[in-house]
């Protein structure tokens, strides 16, 4: 077959190579413009030393949001609630709320603390990964992973409470008086969960108060189990009676000192709960139930008081020593964040009667000083309800009533042997809110006494005052007042270390 020219020289110069070479090298050039566009689009990163560019910035800014979402996925996933199943009359009780005011961790003395005699448990209330108590020894994180009411932190670290005991006259001592404290407190729990042979919601309730004002939760691995089982007493109590007391007994005196004391003490674990990440519900509900309680039967002058019959609510009466653990229960309710309808107006209602049970010369209680239950018992009961309630409006009131005591106690010292354990827990409390002079003379004069008198086995006798009988049984009466006295250096912070004039944040 005869070709053409075309065709032969074609053939001559390698056409067909050459073309194939072409098709190849165009299509490589094309893919290449379309990559070199592509690529053009990302981000340029300057990764030379000597400056961030525009671009570099971004890709930083990028990257940040990117680690940043994924620590707050993780550690939204480590604080999920957890189901806990305890021995005990009820299995499904759990804290309600999830941690809140959660931040990223940061590197800073341990939480919480001891074990026997002095010496930190094997993670005893330490917190770990997600910001829960419980973690492993020595790797604890910041009490900035939640939001502890500001008049709470002191305690929940141990070099806190140290340089607290230091600034206001405690020692490392007290630490370990209240480590064997403590201690003795756990070897007389019940089976049931309760402390006490008698009076049981008072008596389980004093002993919660004791590890929670070390920052002991259900969490803390020596303790958790000892306060857990607390709790789920009381609210199985609370269950069972009528008029939902936290109390076994309907009537007399008992239930209201009872109901207040166990109250309180439910409000601090509820306030702490939030550095946890187990769920216990019920007893939240509980705890509200117990300040309803407690504000639907406040008397109309501000106070509280007690009925042979039920308990609550006697028209026509008014009773101080009944007051001061409501009080505190509304104290605790008030710092635990809760809106709980009508708090503001008790609490209103209760400076107001402490106000008018004050005399001229400043003490606060019965006018018949000779009767039981008066000034000299209680003026440090209605000292320390103006302290934390009245938000700094009392000045003028609560300098009258130091200055009473202070020259009731300087005329008559205060004895161990012959004191009121009773009326010292609440002088404790408001001399050293007042500190100065007066905080000055009863700590040296008291401490060392409450210090001496601890038992061998970590517990105190009743002294003999008419008001401290043995409550309770197992003295878990009178070791709780003394081990509250030896943590009042760092269970609160003053009112004078605070920007605004009381206990409360508002």
């Amino acid at each position: 077959m005869k070709r053409n020219l075309l065709e032969v020289y074609w053939e001559k110069v390698g056409g067909g190579s050459f073309l194939v070479s072409l098709v190849i090298h165009a299509g490589l050039l094309i893919g290449a413009f379309f990559v070199v566009k592509e690529y053009q689009q990302e981000p340029e990163v300057d990764f030379m030393p000597h400056g961030e560019g525009a671009a570099m910035h971004q890709a930083n800014v990028n990257l940040t949001k990117t680690v940043q979402n994924s620590k707050t996925s993780r550690l939204k996933d480590s604080l999920r609630p957890q189901r806990l199943v305890v021995p005990g009359p009820s299995n499904h009780l759990m804290l309600p709320e999830s941690p809140m005011d959660v931040e990223l961790p940061d590197v800073s003395p341990d939480l919480g603390s001891g074990g026997p005699m002095g010496v930190p448990g094997p993670g005893t209330g330490k917190f770990g990964p997600g910001g829960q108590p419980g973690g492993s020894t020595g790797q604890g994180t910041a009490s900035r992973w939640v939001q502890l009411p500001i008049s709470m932190r002191g305690r929940c670290g141990s070099a806190e409470r140290l340089q607290k005991l230091k600034e206001s006259g405690g020692s490392a001592e007290c630490e370990r008086a209240v480590s064997n404290a403590l201690e003795y407190l756990k070897s007389k729990q019940k089976p049931d969960g309760s402390w006490g042979t008698n009076s049981k919601g008072a008596m389980t309730g004093f002993a919660l108060l004791c590890y929670l004002g070390r920052c002991e939760t259900p969490e803390s691995i020596y303790y958790g189990d000892n306060v857990m089982k607390g709790i789920l007493f009381l609210v199985e109590m609370q269950k069972k009676n009528p008029y939902k007391m936290f109390s076994q007994a309907t009537s007399g005196n008992g239930p209201v000192y009872e109901h207040g004391i166990a109250t309180y003490a439910l409000g601090e674990m509820y306030a702490l709960a939030r550095m946890g990440g187990k769920s216990l519900p019920g007893m939240r509900e509980a705890f509200e139930d117990g300040v309803k309680v407690i504000i639907d039967n406040q008397q109309p002058g501000g106070s509280w008081v007690y009925d042979t019959e039920k308990g609550f609510y006697s028209p026509g009466r008014e009773d101080l020593s009944v007051t001061g653990w409501q009080y505190q229960a509304l104290k605790s309710a008030k710092l635990s964040g809760l809106q709980i309808e009508g708090l503001n107006g008790a609490i209103e209602k209760t400076v107001k009667y402490l106000e008018g049970k004050q005399t001229k010369d400043g003490g606060i209680g019965t006018m018949n000083r000779e009767g039981s239950y008066n000034q000299w018992n209680l003026t440090g009961a209605g000292t320390l309800g103006l302290q934390t309630l009245a938000h700094g409006g009392k000045k003028t009131e609560i300098k009258k009533a130091i200055a009473f005591a202070h020259d009731l106690f300087k005329k008559e010292p205060p004895a161990f042997e012959t004191g009121d354990m009773y009326g010292w827990y609440y002088y404790h409390q408001a001399f050293f809110q007042n500190g100065g002079e007066e905080w000055k003379y009863w700590n040296e004069a008291v401490l060392p006494q409450i210090l001496k008198a601890q038992q061998a086995d970590g517990s105190w006798k009743p002294n003999g005052a008419a008001h401290n009988p043995s409550a309770g049984g197992d003295n878990v009466y009178s070791t709780a007042l003394c081990t509250l006295m030896l943590e009042v250096y760092y269970r609160y912070l003053k009112v004078g270390d605070r920007e605004r004039g009381s206990l409360f944040d508002r």
